[in-house]
């Protein structure tokens, strides 16, 4: 797995410009307005009017130009560096400083997992019963909120992305770490395309929590910067729910319609479907093992 998320680091210097210049602009900008009204004038206009008009002419100019500039460069490589950090969380395991998180995470999961089961068998069980299916339903939804399989990582991007990891395993018998940088070369551009696009995405969605946090601490010296701080907060679990699922779906695609192209590529000159058999050899090829791996 650690093959393919690492990818979610690389950023393109053009795409890491695009992506992150105006938001560390408008940040930056919100700073200076916090270190000028502060609480006491945080809405006086006129006040900020007057420190605009100041800098705006002479030397000044080019200072505070030179300046903004500056830290909005900062700011990019800082943010950069922290959204790396948060997905380097989603590929940790449940040891160290993860282990009370993934524990945590591990008792959550269970106790849906005995609900699940139960509203399941008291559909098999009884009378139809549409009350009853829709409470199974979302029993089983609720369950998989948590995770798809048993937790063992401190996020859920984590177990999300390692599920995609373990099916490909059980229905193909690859091995994921290793098919993934192979596959990627197969791959036809428009789906590369798609798959770098959805990469962007997922660390987009890994900077929100640290610009929310950003703007948070501006907030505790101008209080109206609590308002995107905030909202960040409460949108970047979302938003990196929503990326990195469709992230883990792709990869999940890419390797179900292209995993024969490599076992080919490989001589294996498969005319059916890619079993856990042929694909435990081809992961011993990829591995540079004698045998496949029982």
């Amino acid at each position: 797995m650690n093959a393919f998320l690492t990818e979610l680091g690389r950023n393109l210097v053009g795409r890491w410009a695009t992506a992150l210049t105006l938001p560390a602009a408008v940040f930056v900008a919100v700073t200076m307005v916090a270190a000028v009204l502060g609480h006491s004038h945080a809405l006086d206009v006129a006040l900020l009017r007057s420190h605009v008009m100041t800098v705006s002419t002479g030397p000044a100019l080019a200072w505070a130009a030179a300046g903004f500039l500056a830290a909005t460069a900062v700011v990019c490589l800082a943010v950069t560096a922290l959204g790396d950090v948060v997905i380097a969380t989603w590929g940790a395991t449940g040891t160290g400083l993860g282990r009370p998180f993934t524990a945590l995470r591990r008792r959550r999961w269970q106790r849906a997992v005995a609900k699940a089961d139960t509203a399941v068998k008291a559909v098999l069980a009884g009378p139809d019963d549409r009350q009853a299916r829709l409470r199974a339903r979302h029993a089983v939804l609720r369950r998989d909120a948590i995770s798809e399989i048993e937790p063992t990582c401190p996020t859920w991007a984590g177990d999300r992305l390692r599920a995609v990891a373990d099916r490909v395993r059980r229905s193909t018998g690859l091995d994921l770490t290793a098919t993934w940088p192979r596959l990627w070369l197969v791959l036809p551009d428009a789906t590369r395309a798609e798959v770098a696009t959805s990469q962007e995405r997922c660390a987009s969605a890994a900077r929100t929590p640290m610009w929310a946090l950003a703007c948070l601490a501006v907030g505790a010296f101008w209080w109206p910067a609590l308002v995107p701080g905030l909202w960040l907060s409460l949108m970047s679990r979302r938003r990196i729910r929503r990326s990195v699922g469709v992230y883990a779906d792709l990869v999940e695609s890419s390797v179900d319609l292209h995993s024969r192209d490599v076992a080919n590529q490989l001589g294996f000159e498969l005319t059916g479907q890619l079993t856990p058999e042929i694909g435990a050899q081809v992961t011993a090829a990829f591995q540079k093992t004698r045998h496949a791996p029982h």
